[in-house]
C-alpha cells in the first residue's frame, strides 16, 4: 500500500490540546500535529495500532467495508474526539478525513501508556476518554435502532446539534454529506432525502442553507411520534374524478339501459309479427 503522507508541525506551536484537562495537556510534548487533505486515510483497519489520535479541527469518519463492498460508517469524529483505541494490536476501523481543513494530533501509544502508569490523573483522564467513545458508539446504536427512517434522521440531527454546539442550539450545519449520513444510518441516500423532505413538510425542520438545518420542533424530533400527517401536494390520481357514480347518475344510467332493452324487445316483436304475416299466405297456398 502507498504510505500516507501528512504535513506536520510541532505540537507546542499549534497548541495541540486547547481547553483540555491539565493531565492531558501533559501529552503535548509527545504529540505530532498532522494536516490532512480531503478523504485522506489517517489509519487503516488491520494495520498495527501503534498510535492514538485526536481531532483538532475539521472532521473525520471511521468505517468498515462490508464483504459486498458497502461502506458502514461506525463513528463521526469532531474536534476533541479521540480515536485509534484498539483492544488488540490492530485497528478495528479505517479512519479518513472528511474535509481539507482537518487536523489531528498523533500520540505514540506505548509512550502514552507508560506516562499513564506513572501519572494516575492522566490514567483517569484516558479512562474517561474511553468511556466517552463507548457512549458515542452506544448512541449510534440507538439511532440506527429506531424503527422509522424519519426517527433515525431526526435523532441524527439532534445528535449533531448537541455535539457541534457548546449550548443547546436550534441550528446545526451538518459536516457530512447525505451519502455519508446514509452510510452512518445504514440506509440509502434516497431514503435520507425523502426523510428530510418529510420532516420539513411536517414543520419540524427548515433548511437555511445547503447543509444548514434549523430545528423548529425539538420535542417532536426527540419523541419521534408524529401525529399530524405532512401537507402533501395531491397526486394526479387524487385530482382525477372518482369512478364511482353518484346515486342520481347511477339511476339515469339504469333507466337508459332499461329503455334500450324495452326498445330492443319491441323491435324484436315487430319483426316477428312481420315475418308471420309474410309467411301466412304462402302456407295457405300450400
Amino acid at each position: 500500500m502507498t504510505p500516507t503522507h501528512f504535513s506536520s508541525a510541532p505540537a507546542n506551536s499549534l497548541h495541540a490540546m486547547p481547553n483540555s484537562p491539565q493531565a492531558l495537556q501533559g501529552l503535548d510534548a509527545i504529540a505530532t500535529i498532522r494536516s490532512c487533505y480531503k478523504r485522506q486515510e489517517i489509519c487503516r483497519r488491520g494495520h498495527a495500532a501503534n498510535t492514538w489520535f485526536r481531532v483538532l479541527s475539521g472532521a473525520a469518519l471511521a468505517f468498515i467495508i462490508q464483504s459486498d463492498g458497502r461502506r458502514q460508517i461506525v463513528d463521526l469524529l469532531f474536534p476533541g474526539d479521540f480515536f485509534g483505541f484498539a483492544p488488540g494490536s490492530q485497528y478495528d476501523y479505517t479512519v479518513e478525513a472528511v474535509g481539507s481543513r482537518t487536523k489531528v494530533a498523533e500520540y505514540p501509544r506505548k509512550r502514552v501508556e507508560a506516562l499513564a502508569e506513572s501519572n494516575p490523573q492522566l490514567a483517569c483522564e484516558i479512562r474517561q476518554i474511553a468511556f466517552d467513545t463507548l457512549c458515542r458508539l452506544q448512541e449510534h446504536l440507538l439511532i440506527i435502532g429506531r424503527i422509522r427512517v424519519q426517527q433515525k434522521v431526526g435523532s441524527f440531527i439532534l445528535s449533531m446539534a448537541d455535539r457541534l454546539s457548546t449550548c443547546q442550539s436550534d441550528q446545526v450545519t451538518l459536516p457530512v454529506s447525505r451519502y455519508e449520513i446514509a452510510d452512518f444510518l445504514a440506509t440509502s441516500v434516497e431514503t435520507v432525502s425523502r426523510a428530510l423532505s418529510d420532516l420539513k413538510q411536517r414543520g419540524l425542520i427548515r433548511f437555511t442553507g445547503t447543509r444548514t438545518i434549523q430545528i423548529l420542533n425539538r420535542d417532536a424530533l426527540e419523541d419521534g411520534e408524529y401525529d399530524d400527517e405532512p401537507a402533501r401536494v395531491p397526486t394526479v390520481a387524487a385530482r382525477l374524478p372518482s369512478h364511482q357514480p353518484s346515486p342520481a347518475k347511477f339511476a339515469r344510467t339504469v333507466n337508459r339501459a332499461s329503455a334500450a332493452s324495452s326498445c330492443r324487445q319491441r323491435r324484436c316483436l315487430s319483426f316477428s309479427r312481420t315475418r308471420e304475416a309474410l309467411e301466412e299466405p304462402a302456407a295457405r297456398a300450400d
